[in-house]
């Protein structure tokens, strides 16, 4: 602005203000005036330094920064830059030190206050419309309307006030849109994607490894059961056994009894044995080593194999008519062990055949459709020789001594395939219904402790089986169990349960060498026969 055409308009000289004349109280309080800052049109000597700093009420760091001392051509005091230069003396023509652009361009005539003009106090809004928006910010207090200067400068001193209210009440600034927006949204997509490509690869890594230890778990049980080292149909050829000549299993009082009336040590699961590599095996030796031992009894169960598998477990030997057969002696499925049944059929025939004093019973289990061909193994190898047939329906049971002397020392009853109740003297192949002779313990061994029976039909009980055996938690054989079994204090605790109850005859364990079982068995069977000769026990009830 010009200062010079400005005098003309205003009030005489001597009545215009000066251009600020704040109050300030020295030591002892008294207010006094102090000297002004500038006079319009003339030059005049720097005031005094103003004492105890005192700023003007729209300073913004009036209380941070004490006011320093006025000299002359000082730029007004809410200039932000006040204090990094001083500013020249007021001269003709010269532009107004709060206007920024003044000193890059020579004063123009003097107009109406642009809307866009800005004044220095207001440089934090201009950088608002360039730089991005900070965080969102505190609330803030409603702008305050501008208070009104002291210091009038004629008639175009409205100017300030209306600028300033522009500056107060302008609507905010939009922010703008934040930079890299679309490169974080990529980034997490791209995360994201990353991450659930990582976790299919190791949902695929974790399948794959459980597959593969799945087939080299298969592979290696498969060698360790069927490699070349295995001798699964091998037979036993030495099964004689040491016995009195006079003696019917053992016992010489055993003659004199009916076979009814004896107790046998059997074997549950007969042909299962960790010695033919079946897995979950209920005994540790063969059933061959068994009967050599003592054990009169046997529990067998066949079934019918894969055509794979019987090709490399099964001999099919051509002399049993089983060339075409896939029929073994397994307890659910071949894979988990088999033996051929040339083995097993031949060894039994063995037994019989070199020990002539000596009785069995074998219960067999037909699974599957493997009843043809066992029947076909049986007559093949002259087993069948061997077998008692009652003459009879209702059977009188003869002692084991005549059953010697006849050279019948073999009971087979079976049980599943096509069985049914049948006649004594008409069942086919000598093989008793199991179900019409027998009476029996829970058959899964549930209850080891009693000697409650389980009755199956029109039953006429000849003979009562008791199933001394019990499975681990895992549902698999164990000899610690069975060594607690199978001993002698357990053994007598559960037959005195049996007293004035059905007395036992075929008791079936496993892990045969566990225990006190042969023992029990002899001493028992003394027993019976002292019974006996009191006349007691003739009605088949324990006394």
């Amino acid at each position: 602005m010009k200062f010079g055409s400005k005098k003309k308009q205003q009030e005489p000289e001597k009545e215009k203000p000066s251009f600020f004349t704040p109050k300030s109280s020295d030591q002892d309080g008294t207010e006094v005036e102090a000297s002004s800052l500038f006079t319009w049109g003339k030059k005049e000597e720097p005031p005094a330094p103003v004492t105890k700093g005192r700023s003007f009420p729209w300073s913004k760091k009036e209380e941070e920064v004490p006011a320093a001392p006025v000299t002359k051509g000082r730029s007004l005091p809410w200039s932000k830059k006040e204090e990094e230069a001083p500013v020249a003396p007021v001269t003709k023509g010269r532009s107004l030190p709060w206007s920024k652009k003044q000193e890059e361009a020579p004063l123009a005539p003097v107009a109406p206050a642009a809307k866009e003009r800005s004044f220095p106090w207001s440089k934090k809004q201009e950088a608002a419309t360039v730089a991005p928006p900070p965080p969102p910010p505190e609330p803030v207090a409603p702008a305050t309307p501008p208070r009104s200067s002291k210091f009038s400068f004629g008639k175009k001193s409205t100017n300030t006030s209306l600028s300033s209210k522009s500056v107060a009440t302008a609507p905010p600034t939009p922010s703008p849109p934040r930079k890299n927006s679309s490169k974080r949204t990529e980034y997490d997509e791209s995360f994201v994607n990353e991450k659930t490509r990582r976790k299919c690869c190791s949902c695929k890594c974790v399948i794959g490894s459980s597959c593969l230890l799945i087939l080299l778990a298969i592979g290696g049980v498969l060698a360790w059961r069927y490699g070349p080292w295995f001798q699964g149909s091998s037979s036993s050829t030495n099964l004689q056994v040491e016995s009195c000549p006079d003696c019917c299993n053992g016992l010489r009082s055993n003659c004199k009894l009916p076979v009814n009336k004896v107790l046998f040590p059997t074997l549950h699961n007969a042909h299962s044995s960790k010695d033919h590599k079946f897995i979950g095996a209920s005994h540790e030796k063969q059933f061959e080593n068994a009967l050599v031992d003592g054990y009169r009894g046997l529990q067998l169960s066949t079934c019918t194999c894969e055509n794979v598998l019987s090709n490399a477990l099964l001999e099919r030997d051509p002399a049993l008519g089983l060339e075409n057969s896939n029929m073994g002696f397994c307890h659910s499925a071949c894979g988990t062990g088999v033996r051929d049944p040339k083995a097993v059929i031949e060894n039994i025939k063995t037994f019989l055949d070199v020990n002539r004093r000596e009785v069995l019973i074998v219960e067999i289990d037909m699974t599957d459709d493997s009843e043809d061909d066992l029947r076909t193994a049986l007559r093949a190898s002259g087993l069948l020789d061997h077998v008692y047939i009652p003459d009879s329906k209702y059977v009188d049971w003869p002692k084991m001594g005549k059953l010697v002397d006849k050279n019948k020392r073999l009971l087979l009853f079976g049980r599943g395939g096509s069985l049914r109740s049948c006649d004594a003297p008409d069942c086919r192949d000598g093989i008793l219904y199991f179900y019409d002779f027998f009476a029996q313990t829970e058959p899964d061994g549930s209850d080891a402790t009693s000697c409650d029976s389980t009755l199956n039909g029109d039953v006429n009980v000849d003979y009562f089986l008791v199933n001394q055996f019990q499975k681990n938690q895992a549902k698999m054989p164990s000899p610690t169990i069975a060594n607690d079994l199978n001993s002698y204090n357990e053994l007598s605790a559960r037959f005195e349960d049996c007293q004035g109850k059905l007395e036992p005859n075929l008791l079936s364990v496993e892990f045969w060498q566990q225990g006190d079982v042969l023992e029990f068995v002899q001493k028992d069977n003394e027993n019976r026969y002292e019974l006996m000769k009191m006349g007691f026990g003739k009605r088949g009830l324990r006394g």
